[in-house]
């Protein structure tokens, strides 16, 4: 159990599956603090008491027992507690919310008339959505040996409500919001540099493992190979108008011979051999 917003006891405390972590907060009343998200979207709910929250831009609202606060990675915002409050807290493992929408299709998105932003979704925990939070809660303090298994199948449950409404969906599928999309934007748009995968992941409030495992989870291969991969498919372009060197040096690659041997690993002949072949098929 949780009286203060700290993400290294976050760490230490709560109970966690493959797809979810449990966190239990008991607030004392006048408490204050920051409140971040890092890299998983957050189902934030309360059991009793309510928050008052303040965004980025200053607008403000309050949130009490008969709500759910989604929000999306990456945020951060301030909460003010003025009575007792204890909340449960379900973070929303970038694989869950993946599997569920690729397994799923809503092809007309039921559009509740709820408080909405890019930064937050604020819902009502009624129906399904207050059935989930019992399930997840019940199974995570029984003494099922198979609670894990349970909690990872109500999970994706939660998430399949959800998504039913077309504003969480947004909020969940925000493809700014995912941390590893906002990596491959990143590498999309510098890949002619450099790029530090440990750098990357600690701007996203990531260890190094936790990036490289979720990238390649997400994406198929890890980051270094995505960027290996991404830097020579841009080469292929390029080379039809500028010599080896100059490609070489213009994708961040000051090693000629290991450009040239990385090219040929993947493509099966040089640099050089595929411009003679586009040179040959005008």
């Amino acid at each position: 159990m949780l009286n203060i917003f700290d993400r290294k006891l976050e760490i230490l405390d709560g109970f966690e599956t493959e797809y979810v972590k449990i966190l239990y907060y008991d607030l004392p009343k006048n408490y204050s603090g920051e409140y971040r998200t890092y890299n998983y979207s957050r189902f934030c709910t309360i059991i009793n008491g309510h928050k008052n929250v303040t965004l980025n831009d200053n607008r403000k609202f309050k949130y009490n027992k008969d709500n759910y606060l989604l929000l999306p990675p990456n945020s951060k915002v301030h909460m003010d507690m003025y009575v007792n409050t204890t909340a449960l807290v379900f973070e929303l493992n970038n694989e869950l919310i993946y599997e569920v929408l690729r397994k799923t299709q809503f092809s007309n998105v039921a559009i509740n008339d709820l408080k909405l932003t890019k930064n937050f979704f604020l819902g009502e925990n009624k129906f399904d959505i207050s059935k989930d939070i019992e399930s997840i809660f019940n199974a995570s303090i029984s003494n099922e040996s198979n609670n894990e298994f349970l909690i990872d199948l109500y999970a994706q449950k939660l998430v399949f409500d959800l998504i039913k409404n077309k504003s969480a969906l947004n909020i969940l599928k925000d493809g700014s919001s995912n941390p590893i999309n906002i990596a491959i934007k990143y590498i999309d748009e510098n890949i002619h540099s450099i790029i530090n995968i440990k750098e990357l992941a600690n701007e996203l409030y990531m260890s190094e493992s936790n990036f490289s495992h979720s990238f390649k989870k997400i994406v198929g291969e890890k980051p270094v190979e995505y960027i290996k991969n991404k830097k020579l498919q841009v080469a292929l372009e390029y080379l039809k108008t500028e010599n080896v060197t100059e490609v070489a040096y213009g994708l961040g690659y000051a090693n000629i011979s290991y450009f040239i041997k990385l090219f040929k690993d993947k493509y099966k002949i040089t640099p050089k051999q595929y411009q003679l072949n586009i040179y040959n098929s005008n």
